[in-house]
């Protein structure tokens, strides 16, 4: 149950009301006349809340009520309405600050100052609600139209022998309305051959969190359902396609502050949100949490230094949904067959949908149909929350069918799991009767018991699991195995610091079965390298005992470039030695093992190819969206991904990123120490959001603008003054002179002898033209010598005249 926090803050006592003044002798009815208050007067006063000065000056009126005070003051105040019914004064509505026995808020004027003191408790201000903003996805990268090529190739051969080929091909068109993906599979021999794998259409709608998905697509099982392959149509709620949507209940934090305060709040010592509050109650909500068992730690501090700690402990399930948001799948087609082995082998029409719902904070429902011409199922599963045992589950389902041995029945299922800070573990129980059927499953056991535990002890990692499967419901068609059996786990690990990793499993099968033991150990010797050495050893099940020690070195292949490699050997003989080479347009790998003096040799290829924008690239496999980054057309600048590198530019000044993350923020940028130095740079580093599987464009706003400096002098040899400002023909943007008509100008024109016209304004001399020529083969920063500024209308016809300073290049 998500957890309230109530952290009250009173940052002041609550005032009593003012002592009253002394009643003047009925001798003196002239001081008692000065001292009553005048109703209707106007008072011009500054304004103390809880003994805090605050910036405004109140316009305040006396009234026989007390002290009217303007409506928009009051509100911008934050003050709850009062219990007096408001007042119009001079056409103005204003709200009354009471002096009786009920009124919250006490109040005086001190005369000296001029000053209105309120003393407020929190509950006499407005509620605030601060909220973790999650904004709706904003796809800020246009997509384009793009198309790429995947492919994974595996050649295997044993010395003396034929060798075999495997490959995994892939083929995906990307528009801006949705994307295609064609996939196959290959194997050689007598029975290989071409098999498609899945051929589909996708189509997000971000704005509705929903997918479509059109041709061949796995079906959400829901709590009680099986994944099932099929060909048809699917509509599904995503909340993936906005990241950081919370679709669980979480916790909200109600305090109260009487003075402007600031709210830490900490979730298991790490802090997650900080900000400021005004006085009065506050509400926090969409605190980002870890789920499970979990502290919070909230701390309020005001002005003055004071803090108030409350600690609250929480207990927050992902399985269940927020209360009023719902979640569904819907599916219709036909059932898939022998997928894997038969490229269009479809079987029964079907229909399937699963619909959940967050009905309170704690309880969230679950409703789930199946249904062929012969056969349907229809449930109902029920999530519960109890902070201090966990998620509860349980789910009834009843079925029907025209096979004689199951024409009806039932399955029944029961669940508990927790994921606590001191341990973690969930039981789950099915009973299902004999007559019980459901797609994807024809036959299930009559009952199993599954469950796990796992905690720590001491730096110890300790965890146990068991697996009890009863005997079938009825025989199992011809295809299907269905026995039943026992399953025992353990698992132990430990860090050893500097010394690497110890950890040690073993697995127990009943009814006769065997036990298996290993006893491992890791060290990392760098960022990407390891040595690891472990025992095996297997014991009963009517088999041999068998004991192996294994030693083996591997080194991973950086995120970029490079290679990775692993060496092995067992004690029985067996020895591999493999490795792989990537860049950024092809990943190679290759291996040799030896066993019982026979050798295997292994070779593999994998990458991509794309199409986009009138240019084809290779890189490696294309996983999703891809993008084509322009940068000018300066060549062989590296591109930065999230700060890694990952392509240079080719001659076009275009680089291939082949995977972006979609609905996500990706951080591309430009390496600046590769950009030419007369290269204009308004961004280094873009931060784009594209929508997953598109193929977008990204343009880096640099140019290549050539630059030139020069010495300017008028037509009497005279230097121009500090401070001239010159000006490129056609351009906005000007360039400010220096000492002795020192100048540097960028954004003039390339190629060979181009001509830019230059003005120059100063405010003693009438404007003056000059023309620039750049020289045919130019550096990145050529110096063009002296150039005579000629007056406007003595330029037109004139020859322009250079004096250069030195032989240029």
């Amino acid at each position: 149950m998500p957890a309230a926090v109530c952290v009250c803050m009173t940052a002041v006592a609550q005032a009593q009301a003012p002592p009253a003044a002394p009643a003047p002798a009925a001798s003196d009815p002239a001081a008692a006349l000065a001292q009553a208050p005048r109703f209707g007067e106007t008072l011009l006063l500054g304004l103390k809340i809880n003994g805090i000065a605050q910036p405004q000056t109140v316009r305040a009126v006396r009234v026989p009520e007390g002290l009217a005070i303007p409506q928009d003051l009051w509100a911008e105040l934050k003050f709850r309405p009062p219990s007096l019914p408001p007042r119009m004064i001079d056409g103005e509505l204003h709200m009354i600050l009471g002096d009786g026995p009920a009124e919250l808020m006490r109040w005086r004027v001190e005369e000296l100052s001029q000053t209105l003191e309120i003393d407020a408790p929190p509950q006499a201000f407005s509620d605030q609600q601060i909220e973790v903003a999650r904004a709706a996805t904003q796809v800020t990268l246009p997509a384009s139209f793009g198309a790429y090529v995947n492919y994974d190739l595996q050649w295997q051969s044993r010395v003396g022998g034929s060798g075999n080929v495997d490959g995994v091909s892939e083929v995906g068109v990307l528009t801006p309305a949705g994307d295609l993906s064609h996939q196959q599979l290959y194997r050689s021999g007598q029975a290989g051959g071409w098999v498609r794998l899945d051929t589909r259409w996708t189509m997000d709608r971000p704005e509705h969190l929903t997918s479509w998905r059109l041709g061949d697509s796995v079906a959400q099982p829901g709590t009680w359902g099986q994944a099932m392959r099929f060909g048809g149509v699917q509509w599904s709620t995503d909340f993936s396609l906005r990241p950081g949507f919370l679709s669980f209940p979480l916790p909200t934090l109600r305090g109260e502050a009487a003075l402007p305060s600031t709210v830490d709040v900490f979730v298991n010592n790490s802090q997650r949100l900080q900000g400021r509050v005004q006085p009065g109650p506050f509400d926090i909500s969409d605190l980002p949490v870890v789920t499970g068992q979990g502290e919070i730690r909230t701390v309020v501090r005001d002005l003055l230094g004071r803090e108030q700690v409350v600690v609250q402990p929480y207990y927050i399930s992902p399985s269940l949904l927020k209360p009023g948001l719902s979640a569904y799948s819907i599916e219709t087609g036909f059932l898939r067959l022998n997928y894997g082995t038969e490229s269009n082998r479809y079987g029964r029409a079907m229909v399937a949908g699963t619909w959940r719902n967050g009905v309170t904070p704690t309880f969230t429902q679950e409703w789930r149909g199946e249904v062929t011409r012969r056969q349907q199922a229809m449930g109902a599963t029920g999530l519960w929350l109890f902070p201090a045992l966990g998620t509860l589950s349980l789910a009834g389902v009843a079925s029907r069918s025209d096979d004689p041995e199951a024409r009806r029945g039932g399955l029944l299922t029961l669940g508990v799991e927790r994921q606590g800070m001191d341990w973690s573990g969930g039981v789950q129980v099915k009973r299902a009767s004999a007559g019980f059927t459901q797609l994807g499953n024809p036959v299930s056991p009559k009952w199993s018991v599954s469950g796990s535990i796992g905690t720590s002890w001491k730096q110890w990692g300790l965890g146990v699991g068991f697996v009890n499967q009863g005997a079938p419901q009825r025989p199992a068609p011809t295809g299907q195995l269905q026995v039943a059996n026992k399953l025992w786990s353990f698992n132990a690990s430990r860090g050893l610091g500097n010394w690497g990793f110890f950890g040690l499993s073993a697995l127990k099968a009943g009814n006769g079965g065997g036990t298996a033991i290993s006893v491992f150990w890791s060290l990392l010797l760098d960022h990407n390298k390891s040595l690891s050495t472990a025992w095996q050893g297997q014991r009963g099940g009517g088999q041999e005992s068998r004991d192996v020690w294994q030693v083996q070195l591997q080194s991973n292949p950086p995120i970029g470039e490079g290679v990775g490699y692993q060496l092995l050997a067992e004690s029985n003989g067996r020895q591999q030695a493999q490795a792989q080479w990537q860049s950024n347009k092809i990943a190679l790998d290759g291996g040799v093992s030896r066993l019982a003096g026979k050798t295997d040799v292994r070779l593999g290829a994998s990458g991509g190819l794309a199409y986009m924008d009138g240019s084809a690239y290779a890189s490696r496999r294309i996983d999703g969206g891809f993008a084509v980054v322009q940068v000018d057309e300066q060549p062989n600048v590296r591109i930065l991904h999230d700060n890694q590198p990952v392509a240079r530019t080719d001659a076009q000044g275009r680089a291939f990123l082949p995977a972006l993350r979609g609905y996500q923020v990706n951080r591309v940028g430009v390496v600046a120490d590769d950009l030419p130095l007369d290269a204009e740079i308004e961004a280094l580093e873009l931060r784009v959001m594209p929508a997953a599987r598109r193929a977008a464009l990204i343009r880096f706003p640099i140019v290549h603008s050539r630059t030139a400096t020069f010495r300017v002098v008028d037509e009497a040899g005279e230097p121009l003054p500090p401070g001239t400002e010159l000006r490129v023909a056609g351009s906005r943007r000007s360039f400010p002179m220096g000492l002795d008509g020192r100048a540097f100008v960028t954004g003039l024109a390339d190629g060979a002898n181009a001509v830019s016209d230059v003005m120059a304004h100063r405010e003693d001399a009438a404007p003056c033209r000059l023309e620039l020529r750049l020289p045919e083969k130019a550096t990145e920063l050529p110096d063009l010598g002296t150039v005579v500024c000629r007056k406007m209308s003595a330029w037109r016809g004139a020859a322009p005249t250079t004096k250069p300073e030195k032989e240029q290049p």
